[in-house]
């Protein structure tokens, strides 16, 4: 809001009009003369704003004059506020850091193939180039006998295990047949005599097929493997 100046007791005394400032200034010292106060109460009535200051005032004066200071209590100080812990080495700012960097590291040495060897107390590192062809072609043999072996061990175990379910089916049928009639036990006799030569030769067959199947597997899975190998 601007500030609003009278012409009050200008023009008939030949004094200067007075700025809000300076009247308020000599009212603060208490230095108004008789003209001066008339105009200081003309402004408070006509000027809105500049009674708003002369009431602040009044009311911080009125304040300071009633104010007590206290004395400041006996108090602890270093319990009000609590300290830092420690920092522990886990909780460390710079661990995010150095974790990155031996990460970085870890995969640096796997793609340049670096390689650390011990020998009598010396360390040696080297960064390994392509694999010649001999230690290929030992490795690929080598990893062709474990197959066979594993492979062959299979074969036996599974040729063992059709011998075992035959057996016990002729002991089955055996038994079966002992504990019947003597004109059924001839019948049944009959019937298994055609019963195992049947068998035998379906077995046979059988048997020549897996077999077959299993060594062509064998060889397959081998090629296979050695392919891959010399491909790595």
């Amino acid at each position: 809001m601007p500030k609003q100046e009278t012409h009050l007791g200008g023009a008939g005394s030949g004094e200067p009009e007075l700025r809000n400032e300076q009247l308020f200034g000599l009212w603060v010292e208490q230095q108004l003369n008789e003209q001066q106060r008339h105009e200081f109460e003309q402004r408070c009535i006509e000027d809105h704003a500049f009674a708003k200051q002369v009431e602040t005032f009044n009311l911080f004066s009125m304040h300071t004059e009633h104010y007590q200071s206290a004395e400041v209590p006996n108090w602890d100080r270093d319990s009000t506020f609590d300290r830092p812990d420690k920092v522990r080495w886990w909780q460390w700012q710079g661990l995010p850091t150095l974790s990155f960097a031996t990460s970085m590291f870890a995969i640096v040495m796997v793609l340049t193939g670096l390689q650390v060897r011990t020998n009598n107390g010396a360390m040696t590192i080297s960064f390994s180039g392509k694999q010649s062809d001999q230690e290929i072609n030992k490795l690929v043999n080598d990893r062709l006998e474990k197959f066979q072996e594993t492979q062959q061990l299979a074969l036996t175990n599974y040729t063992q295990t059709m011998q075992q379910q035959q057996m016990d089916t002729s002991t089955q049928l055996t038994q079966y047949l002992l504990g019947s009639s003597r004109k059924e036990r001839r019948e049944d006799f009959a019937e298994l005599i055609k019963y195992v030569n049947e068998q035998r030769g379906d077995d046979q067959l059988f048997y020549a097929r897996q077999l077959n199947k299993l060594q062509q597997d064998i060889y397959a899975n081998a090629d296979l493997s050695g392919t891959g190998n010399i491909n790595e």
